[in-house]
């Protein structure tokens, strides 16, 4: 075992929450689990030299129990403990795919039952990944919005609609000044709405509103696909004027999103659809602030969508607060993801978010605007009104009394108090 204060440079640091009977040997366990993710194998055969052990098997780090009792007589049925490996990362080099596999299970015969819920890198191999090409500034400099969180919406309905039709309702709520309006992500390259014609009618109608605001709305069209498709979209994408693009890494997986991030040459907002498998077993997988923070990032995603606990999914509050932590932790070499908050925002929960979380996000509201009494256009006046009286330091309720569009939202759609 390595003492606990080891970081090696050549190392990856994996660490893992396990419950074990108390009776159970966690030393032995932890010793084969760290030959299982790196030689992977738990008997001797020929071939293996102390040298490759050296080189190339995972350590133990530490193993922590909680509770930390030392006393045979004070030990619970069942005991968790937090186990560290370091893993040497020339065993799989800057491949998110690889590395994944490396540090979430290798061989049955040597694995445990057990919860990643941390990864740390040495600086100069995190930044060899990429990370995001464009992160925060790069957005802000596409939508040349810099004093304010950003607003994006996404087209309602989410299917069986036709780019003609979609085009107008992009039009309807880009006269309202949306920053970004991105296709839901149950909308892909359907025959009924095809993705390059798609983008060709949504790009002329921001141009339609932009003509009228003076302000742009760039659209983020969903490539997401499988295998190779998925490359062939964006570049198609990206030809037919998009200035950003989305992929649902949950089902594509975080290798497909890094590819897209290195050839698109335009920012890719990353989306949680499918990702939640990835997390949610309290046992398996790994914890929400690597599944929905870290490893997007890691992969290239310029915005990442992520869930929150006031819209009616159960994610912790803290493990919310975490996913956002791990998008913009300083990280020598990698830039900062942009958090996009989605499900459930509306005008009356704009105060709760930027409270919690300043003003480098994007607020994503959907059918608070789609469904605002007087229109789309409306409901995206109603949000920016909501963000303008949380820098001024003015409650929303008390701002809605002047601004009619936000009074309405508060009205269709609640208002929550910070606190409450």
């Amino acid at each position: 075992m390595l003492p606990p204060q080891a970081r090696l440079e050549r190392d990856l640091i994996a660490t893992y929450c396990v419950d074990l009977p108390a009776e159970a040997d966690v030393n032995r366990l932890a010793e084969r689990f760290a030959v299982g993710q790196s030689l992977g194998t738990w008997v001797e055969v020929p071939g293996i030299t102390e040298e490759m052990r050296r080189a190339y098997q995972a350590k133990v780090v530490s193993i922590i129990s909680c509770p930390a009792v030392d006393l045979g007589p004070q030990v619970p049925d069942h005991v968790s403990y937090v186990i560290s490996l370091a893993v040497p990362t020339v065993n799989f080099g800057p491949d998110i795919a690889q590395m994944l596999t490396t540090i979430l299970g290798n061989d049955a015969s040597t694995s445990m039952q057990c919860k990643l819920v941390d990864v740390q890198l040495p600086d100069d191999f995190a930044a060899s990944f990429g990370g995001p090409r464009f992160g925060i500034d790069g957005v802000r400099e596409l939508t040349g919005v810099w004093d304010r969180p950003l607003v994006l919406n996404m087209i309602k309905p989410c299917t069986g609609i036709t780019p003609e039709q979609g085009s107008e309702i992009f039009y309807r709520t880009a006269l309202g000044g949306v920053d970004l309006i991105k296709d839901d992500e149950l909308m892909g390259d359907p025959t009924f709405s095809p993705l390059v014609e798609r983008v060709t009618a949504y790009e002329a109608a921001a141009s339609r509103a932009e003509a009228e605001t003076g302000h742009r709305t760039v659209y983020v069209p969903n490539i997401t696909a499988q295998g190779g498709r998925l490359l062939d979209n964006a570049r198609r994408a990206v030809d037919a004027g998009a200035k950003a693009v989305m992929v649902a890494y949950g089902s594509v997986g975080y290798g497909m999103l890094a590819e897209v991030a290195a050839n698109a040459g335009v920012p890719v907002l990353g989306h949680y659809a499918g990702s939640n498998s990835y997390y949610e077993g309290p046992q398996s997988g790994m914890s929400a602030g690597l599944a929905a923070g870290f490893f997007p990032r890691l992969a290239g995603a310029d915005l990442a969508v992520i869930n929150t606990p006031y819209g009616g999914y159960p994610i912790r509050r803290s493990s919310y607060l975490d996913i956002t932590h791990r998008l913009g932790l300083h990280t020598p070499g990698l830039r900062a993801s942009m958090p996009v908050i989605g499900g459930g925002v509306h005008p009356g929960v704009v105060e709760r978010y930027l409270s919690e979380l300043g003003d480098d996000i994007v607020l994503a509201p959907g059918g608070a605007v789609q469904g605002h009494p007087d229109g789309p256009a409306a409901g995206i006046r109603a949000m920016m009104q909501a963000i303008e009286a949380w820098k001024l330091g003015v409650p929303t309720d008390a701002y809605a009394s002047e601004h009619c569009e936000l009074s309405q939202a508060l009205a269709a759609f609640g208002y929550r108090k910070v606190g409450d």
